[in-house]
């Protein structure tokens, strides 16, 4: 059964397929519980929690962003006493990006929208523009 599994995964997947060894390790419990009992849910897992990306951290971080957009993430770890890594993860959650050495959102906020409106209403409105 494993053996024909992995024929099936290599003709889908090909060279990057994982070895029949390794099908034979994932078979192995569904093998030994009925279909009803297996989950392929992840469980508890021993070990600390990643508990460094609460919603305190990541409003910290936002804060810091928005206050010096050329911050470095080695600078926002230091301060926050928390990982390279996290912090990473924390940028990645709020959808900022690195553009000419500044974090910027990647999407405008609503009230950056109001404001490129208002400032395009005030333009078109002046006797600036030629008409």
């Amino acid at each position: 059964m494993p053996i024909e599994i992995h024929r099936h995964m290599k003709a889908v997947y090909g060279d990057g397929c994982m070895d029949v060894k390794n099908v034979r390790k994932l078979i192995r419990p569904a093998k030994s519980c009925c279909a009803s009992e297996m989950s392929v849910l992840d469980g508890h897992r021993s070990g600390r929690p990643i508990s460094v990306t609460r919603d305190e951290n990541q409003c910290r971080v936002d804060v810091m962003n928005q206050e010096n957009r050329r911050i470095k993430q080695r600078d926002i770890a230091l301060k926050l006493g928390i990982s390279h890594e996290r912090v990473h993860h924390i940028i990645e959650t709020l959808n900022y990006r690195k553009f000419c050495a500044r974090w910027v959102p990647r999407q405008l906020t609503n009230p950056m929208k109001e404001h490129r409106k208002t400032v395009a209403q005030e333009l078109l409105n002046s006797d600036c523009v030629e008409k």
